[in-house]
């Protein structure tokens, strides 16, 4: 649970970066990572394990929301972080309130915050330098989600 930290720091960039007009990838890039660690193991597992066609279902279901999700809000400056953290805080919301697996919406909020999370960890159309510290920040911040989830 101590992922939770992830979620509020987000937030708090997101906040800074709207006001400064600057935003670094690598800061977001390991957030995400952090949450995509939690996301693929700690999150999803239980709707797999209690009903593997619906989660599946449900998986691709948000995974089409996030897509379209992308290409209909695009015009705000820094749409994908306060997209991909609305989704996070939805999943996060949903682990601490919804008491046992209900594999359906968790595999739809888990497919799509999946998305929102690969889609800020590979980048499309930035530069080099922007898409090496997105990787870069991106490792780094799943491998410690990896530690905090088995520890």
């Amino acid at each position: 649970m101590s992922l939770w930290l992830a979620i509020p720091v987000y937030w708090v960039l997101l906040w800074a970066a709207s006001r400064w007009k600057r935003a670094y990838p690598l800061p977001f890039r390991f957030l995400e990572g952090t949450i995509l660690a939690y996301l693929c193991f700690m999150f999803l597992p239980p709707a797999f394990l209690e009903d593997f066609l619906w989660a599946g279902f449900g998986a691709i279901t948000g995974i089409v929301f996030g897509v379209w999700a992308e290409e209909k809000y695009d015009e705000f400056e820094y749409e994908k972080e306060l997209r991909s953290i609305v989704i996070f805080s939805v999943a996060f919301l949903f682990e601490a309130l919804a008491h046992g697996s209900w594999a359906l919406p968790r595999s739809v909020i888990g497919g799509t915050a999946l998305y929102c999370a690969c889609a800020g960890l590979f980048p499309e159309g930035k530069p080099f330098k922007d898409a090496i510290l997105s990787g870069m920040g991106g490792i780094l911040g799943f491998i410690l989600g990896v530690a905090v989830c088995f520890t």
